[in-house]
């Protein structure tokens, strides 16, 4: 797996190539970091002769400051440092490009990348969404759903989707016990995710699974999509789980597969 960065000198950037290097370590992967210095910011900038130079002497302390957090952390990673003069977001889409980068790690000031890169932009800090329904498939992912939000600094979106299209006219008590078993969850679900001290929002909404998912993400302009595999009995929400896998290259985001085995 390759890993690229986008590495801007902020806390944000400096998280975000934490995670990557602890991601590689998981995957076998490599990092790559791009630093990107826009001379072209000071074209009308009215800031006297030596903005540019002082900025670059920031940029490059930026860069030092990288070098030690991989010094310190990266025993065992391949990472590679690339320092380019340009736009930052096409010198992003120009490396994830020519480097084949399987994810693009960024602060959230690069949220645009979402749109126009090949592979997934995972945004850090940005928003998890967890898909949630009446089974226990999701429960079974908590435990790594709290240690991607607290390793991230995410905020936590739990969307309860209930498909009201499998339920005639005849079976509304049947879905009024989706809809109380559903909402019991999320509520459940959140109050154990604030616990952990993290930010955490639910949403219900009834409809088809895949196609709430898809709609919520670009809605919350999520960053990753942890998919629970289903639980103990197939749901609308695994089969969901099939459908945007499939489509994982039009969702621009990361999506991870919750295995069943896990447990809270």
């Amino acid at each position: 797996m390759k890993i690229l960065v986008a590495y801007d000198g902020t806390l944000h950037a400096r998280n975000a190539l934490a995670y990557g290097i602890q991601k590689a370590k998981e995957v076998s992967g490599e990092v790559i970091l791009l630093q990107v210095f826009d001379a072209g910011l000071f074209i009308d900038y009215d800031g006297g002769p030596r903005a540019e130079e002082m900025a670059r002497a920031e940029a490059a302390r930026h860069l030092e400051d990288a070098r030690t957090l991989i010094s310190e952390t990266a025993a065992g990673v391949p990472v590679r440092v690339v320092s380019e003069d340009g736009n930052a977001e096409e010198e992003l889409l120009g490396l994830a490009e020519s480097e084949h980068a399987d994810l693009v790690l960024a602060p959230p000031r690069y949220k645009s990348l979402m749109q126009k890169s090949r592979c997934p932009v995972y945004l850090i800090p940005g928003t998890i969404l967890m898909p949630v329904d009446n089974t226990d498939g999701a429960l079974a992912g908590m435990d790594r759903l709290i240690r991607e939000a607290a390793a991230t600094g995410s905020r936590v979106l739990l969307l309860g989707v209930v498909p009201v299209h499998l339920y005639t006219r005849w079976e509304k008590k049947e879905l009024d016990k989706v809809l109380k078993d559903t909402a019991g969850r999320l509520k459940k679900m959140k109050k154990a995710l604030r616990e952990q001290g993290l930010d955490a929002v639910d949403v219900l909404r009834p409809g088809y699974p895949d196609e709430e998912i898809l709609k919520a993400a670009d809605e919350y302009a999520v960053s990753l999509i942890m998919l629970p595999s289903g639980g103990t009995t197939p749901s609308e929400l695994s089969k969901a789980a099939s459908i945007i896998l499939d489509e994982s290259q039009r969702m621009k985001r990361p999506v991870v597969l919750l295995p069943v085995t896990e447990t809270t």
